[in-house]
């Protein structure tokens, strides 16, 4: 499996370097994916982050394990002999995770999750695109640049949590203290998430390099509703007797406008602000929406208008499953008596995720006093002005490297803590960009997670001519 890219490797030294060297960085990548890190159970957290730490330090990284309340973060930093004054060079700081989703159900892998595989031209493994083969491609950067005594003026700092599939409370922790470290950052860059998919001449989507300004916030929010003490005989009590599901399915359908796409929650939109500028963008992406349909077998989408205006300017609700009542084979007349919904809220700048749950509770409560409306865990929307100058060497690199112009985006669909570093004082107005590495198809969260090896290689040439560029501006 391929993403189609065009590479761009040995025109210099350091494509050179990361060729003769990537046997080694496939090797140190392959150990990263053997080791189980999954933050929402804790499954191998232990010894992950010295792992990643003896990685960057096979890189030539000086590294740092900063311990917290929840997971320790690696950090690590390299700085170039030759700069008298750090202060006067640029500085970029690199931010991954190398926490994991869980694997799920083992026989919907076709190798298992914890065991790297390659086939055709792909490793699967849990955390191959998301985020451990993402991250690592900046410490290999590092590498090969001082393998081919080509390190620019240019400090590198990268961040890596254990806590980004989990709330990212060990990243909030961190940030909150204003660390000392991250003061002089001119730019964070974030290798996360799918590249773009675009549609091919014969329709068969592929990848394009992509450069994004910002991500989606989420809000995940759990409803749960209790009507009676005990489950009920239907026909004895049903009528008079509220089914709880019956009640949750109503206030479900409260909060979706009336043409089934919209939300319908007073105050849920007060603070959207989209730019003019990032709506051009969204105008400027190709259409591809046919490929899509046809990819996922959809008789059709939610609403007739564009699609990437839908998903990029505007929020979204989605019900993430339900619970409730009899679920066994055959059929049970019961009135049921509790029903819980899991639902994440989709949000665009500048929606503070707090004010919007607090719109969503209110807007249940005032329906259904007896309604449980519990906060689970939420990531503010980012979003770096799409002018943003130091967007040129980044745009420069992917375009150097993969031989295609990059397709730009507002935002990431997805969700990331990147507004987080927005926290820290020095970093406040720091440019924040997210530029995926992954191929478009790489099924993070899912079943046969993989990175194509060409995109792995490619990444690892991108960051390092990120750097070189970095010192040219």
């Amino acid at each position: 499996m391929t993403d189609d890219s065009t590479t761009h490797r040995g025109a210099t030294p350091v494509d050179r370097a990361v060729t003769a060297r990537l046997d080694t960085y496939r090797d140190r990548l392959f150990e990263l994916l053997a080791q189980p890190s999954v933050s929402a159970t804790g499954e191998g957290m232990e010894a992950a982050a010295p792992l990643v730490g003896s990685v960057l330090d096979e890189c030539g990284m000086a590294v740092t394990q900063v311990e917290t309340d929840r997971y320790p973060l690696v950090y690590a930093e390299y700085v170039p002999e030759a700069i008298d004054d750090a202060s006067a060079v640029p500085t970029v700081l690199f931010y991954g995770h190398y926490d994991v989703q869980p694997p799920g159900d083992p026989a919907a892998w076709t190798t298992p999750a914890f065991e790297p595989t390659v086939r055709d031209g792909a490793v699967y493994a849990r955390g191959a695109g998301d985020n451990k083969g993402q991250f690592a491609t900046h410490a290999f950067a590092v590498d090969a640049l001082r393998a081919a005594d080509a390190f620019p003026d240019v400090q590198v700092k990268l961040l890596v949590e254990g806590g980004e599939e989990s709330g990212s409370e060990g990243l909030r922790e961190y940030l909150g203290e204003h660390p000392d470290e991250l003061a002089d950052v001119d730019l964070v860059m974030v290798a996360d998430g799918p590249r773009h998919a675009v549609a091919d001449r014969d329709g068969t989507p592929a990848g394009a390099p992509t450069l994004l300004y910002g991500n989606r916030g989420v809000l995940s929010v759990q409803l749960d509703v209790r009507t009676a003490n005990t489950d009920l005989h239907s026909g004895n009590f049903g009528g008079p007797v509220p089914a709880a599901t019956n009640r949750l399915v109503g206030l479900l359908a409260s909060m979706r406008a009336d043409d089934g796409d919209g939300i319908a929650i007073d105050g849920f939109h007060d603070d959207v602000a989209i730019t003019d500028a990032a709506r051009a963008l969204v105008e400027a992406i190709p259409d591809d929406s046919a490929a899509v349909r046809e990819t996922l077998d959809l008789d059709g989408f939610a609403t007739d208008d564009p699609y990437y205006e839908r998903l990029l300017t505007r929020p979204s609700m989605t019900i993430n499953g339900l619970e409730g009542g009899y679920q066994g084979e055959g059929g049970k007349t019961v009135l049921p008596a509790r029903a819980s919904a899991k639902l994440d809220f989709r949000l665009v700048p500048d929606q503070d995720p707090r004010a919007v749950f607090e719109a969503v509770r209110d807007h249940l409560e005032a329906r259904e006093p007896g309604v449980e409306v519990r906060y689970r865990s939420s990531f503010p929307p980012m979003q770096t002005p799409v002018d943003a100058p130091v967007a040129e060497p980044v745009r420069a690199a992917l375009q150097a490297v993969w031989n295609e112009e990059p397709v730009e985006l507002p935002l990431l669909g997805g969700s990331l803590p990147a507004a987080y570093f927005r926290t820290v004082p020095a970093l406040a107005d720091v440019p924040v960009l997210v530029v995926p590495y992954a191929n478009h198809d790489q099924g993070n969260h899912s079943p046969n997670e993989h990175l194509d090896l060409d995109c792995f290689e490619n990444g690892i040439c991108t960051t390092a001519r990120l750097i070189e560029l970095l010192a040219e501006r």
